[in-house]
Formats: C-alpha cells, structure tokens, sequence
C-alpha cells in the first residue's frame, strides 16, 4: 500500500493527468444500524440505489463508481473540475439524507472528500479504491452534509439596515440605489468548459456595459462605517440567493468581495465576521469570499490569519491581490480556495501569459485553483485559458450578462453566448 501511495504522489509531482475524485460515506453509522434495527439491511439497499442513481445523472461515460464497505464509496468525475465535483457530492448526499434517512432518523451526517488523483488507480479493480480513500484522506477537501441541515448561530445579531433572511437582496438592491449604484449577480466563467456554476454578487453602475465594481473603489468618498455595511449588505444579499438556489434544488457557488481594508480593520473585522456567522449556508451551494485586492507586500501570515477567522461551514475564501504580476513567493499554506487579481487595463497577450502562468504556479503549489478578472480582449482571453487559468470574468465574457435576484433563478450551468465570446 505504501509503495503505491509514493507512486501516485510521484505521479501528481511529475504532472501527470489528474482527475477529480471523491470518497463519500456516512458518518456514525453504528448508532444509525442500531436504532433502525432490522430495518437496516432494507434502507442500507435503498441507500444504495439512490446513491447508484444519483452518480449516474453526474458522471460521465468513463467514470467508476466503487463501493469500499457498508456506506462509503469513491468515485471519479473525468469531465468536472474539483470545485464542480465538490457541488456534485454534496447535492448528492443531501438528496441520500433527505429521501432516505429524513424518514426515520435525524442527526445523520454524510462526509465528502474531493482531490485530484491520477486516473490509472480506477483501472486497477475494486482493491484501487482503497488507495483511492488513503489517497483523498490525506490531500482531500472535506464537505459534511447534515440531516437535518445545521442552522446558523442565532445570537449574532443582525446590525441596523441589514438581514440575513430573506430580505438580504432588496435590502441590498435599496442601499445600493441610495448610493448611486444598483446591485446584481454576475456569472464567473470556467474558462476551460465555457460555462458556469458561480455568480458573483456586486455592485454596478448603470451605464450601457454593466460590470461587477469592487464597494470600497467606487464608495472610497464615504466613511468606513457606510463602505462596511455595503459589503456586509451584498454578504447577505448573496446568502439570501443561496437560500433561494437551495430552496429550488439547483447547484451553484456564490461569490461576494470583502475588502482587503475590511477585514484589517479591528472593529470592521469583528462586523463582517459576525455577519458570516450569521447567514445560513448550504453544502450545496457554498459562499465564496473574494478577499481584496491585497496590497503588494502584505505579510503571507497576516494573510493567512484572515483565512483562518473567516473559516466557516460551506464558506470558501479566495484571495484577489492586488498585482498579479509581481506575486510573492508562497512559503505557508494561506488555506484559501483560489487566488487570482484582476488584469491591468490596456493588458497584451505577453503580459497576460506572463500572469497567467505566475498565478498557476502559485496556484499548485497552495492546492487551489487560479482565476483572472479583467478579460477584456479574445488575445488576453487565450492567454489565460492557454496557460491554466480556471476562472475568470469581463467585457470579452458573457458581457452585460447578470441577474438581478428578482428573477426566477437560472439553470445550471450557463453557457457561454458565442455572440461575444469566441473561440
């Protein structure tokens, strides 16, 4: 077992292919077989199934399914990136949970692990899928999903002009309006698939391109308070949209920005970290805090520590900095999601593969994924999808395509309108 775990590890060092993988099993299962008694073999079969059923409307042609013991399994997803696959797992066990076990038992909680491992481990018979769990255990990212779902702490409250119910878009839409800019949700776009599973919720203007606008660079006449209150305002907004992504059984990420500023600040720290603690979250459709953009020079352990405060279930953390070009070298795990910046105006194809490859090293060497902003050109465009780049927005993408929550809620994925982004 130990030479074939050092043979996969020497295959992710040598960048060989690797596919997204994931192991799922059920946690605490003696105490569920003991209250279900001689029910168990019966609803152990039913959970089987669905599990079968499930996997089958997301894997493609190529992937394995294999079953390590009563109820954990490993499986491959050759067509999803991790993140997708990390949606995937999770609507998945949340469907297991509510239609089986939501009958008769509460408390029951399904873990997921999601990882890249190389895809000869699937061709190896159903002794691989051990590999495959130790493999997972050690490099994976974890999702748990809980029956019933676990509610939000109830005693942070809520500050004057806010909610984290409900009410977050129109509270949002309003402050916004108050303030000379409306507010919408704004898709971000694989760039390798040409589709996407993630809005972004902002600011925008409401000139004839309408782009997402960062709170703090077009509020930076007002003082603190009301600029903190914005963010935390759109926080909830894009809470309020997960609720109602949830509520209709669909997939997505949702992205808000904090500033870097934001979360620096003592007392502006303390509100917007409260204000997380207080939305409710769903596995399924996670929030994503675009922390930034970070000044040039920002100490890594600082940064890390943000990371660390804002640690919150089915809550990620990417980190935008301010200039992606002259990214430092990364000596600590900062434990965010992603890392990328926004491209500089006017940028060439050069310039933008010179990023674009600085961002994708860094991003392999922090375990998470690389996004660009500020794609304003089909040269800069080829320049990132050709050099690894995972996400990214602007005028050259989807431009002036966004929801303003009021809407009934898309499907995904979106695809991309071939109008405006070409090949």
């Amino acid at each position: 077992m130990l030479a074939e775990l050092d043979l996969a590890r020497k295959a992710v060092a040598s960048g060989e292919k690797q596919i997204a993988a994931a192991k799922l099993h059920v946690l605490r299962l003696d105490p569920i077989k003991e209250k279900m008694g001689d029910r168990w073999e019966r609803l152990s079969a039913l959970v089987h199934k669905l599990f079968e059923k499930s996997l089958q409307q997301v894997q493609g042609p190529a992937d394995r399914f294999l079953r390590l013991d009563d109820m954990s399994y490993v499986l491959s997803f050759h067509d999803l990136s991790v993140e997708e696959a990390s949606l995937a797992c999770a609507a998945i066990a949340k469907e297991v949970c509510e239609l089986l076990f939501g009958a008769d038992l509460d408390d029951v909680s399904v873990r997921g692990l999601i990882g890249n491992v190389s895809p000869d481990l699937f061709k190896t018979g159903a002794a691989a899928g051990f590999k495959i769990s130790e493999l997972l255990e050690q490099k994976g990212g974890e999702i748990i999903v809980r029956h019933p779902p676990a509610t939000p702490a109830s005693n942070v409250p809520a500050a004057s002009g806010t909610r984290c119910g409900g009410e977050g878009i129109a509270n949002a839409r309003a402050m916004a309006s108050q303030l000379g800019w409306n507010m919408g949700f704004f898709p971000v776009w694989d760039l390798q698939r040409r589709q996407s599973f993630s809005l972004y919720a902002s600011l925008y203007s409401g000139v004839a391109v309408k782009q997402p606008v960062g709170v703090r660079r077009v509020l930076n006449a007002l003082d603190d308070r009301h600029i903190v209150e914005m963010e935390v305002a759109l926080l909830f907004a894009a809470a309020d949209y997960a609720r109602r992504l949830h509520a209709a059984g669909k997939i997505c990420l949702v992205g808000v920005g904090a500033s870097y500023e934001t979360l620096s600040g003592f007392h502006s720290r303390i509100r917007y970290t409260a204000a997380l603690k207080a939305i409710p979250t769903f596995s399924e459709c996670p929030i994503m805090v675009r922390l930034g953009p970070i000044p040039d020079g920002t100490p890594l352990g600082r940064i890390a520590e943000i990371v660390a405060m804002m640690n919150q279930p089915n809550v990620r953390v990417s980190l935008d900095f301010k200039t992606p070009r002259s990214l430092p070298e990364m000596d600590i795990r900062l434990g965010a999601a992603g890392i990328g910046g926004t491209l500089p105006a006017n940028c060439d194809h050069a310039t933008a593969a010179l990023i674009a490859q600085r961002l994708v090293r860094r991003a392999a060497d922090q375990k998470c994924f690389a996004f660009l902003h500020g794609l304003s050109s089909l040269a800069v465009l080829d320049a990132a999808r050709d050099n690894g780049i995972r996400a990214g927005t602007g005028h050259v993408i989807g431009a002036d395509r966004y929801y303003t929550g009021q809407e009934a809620v898309p499907d995904f994925p979106l695809l991309a309108d071939d109008g405006h982004w070409q090949v």
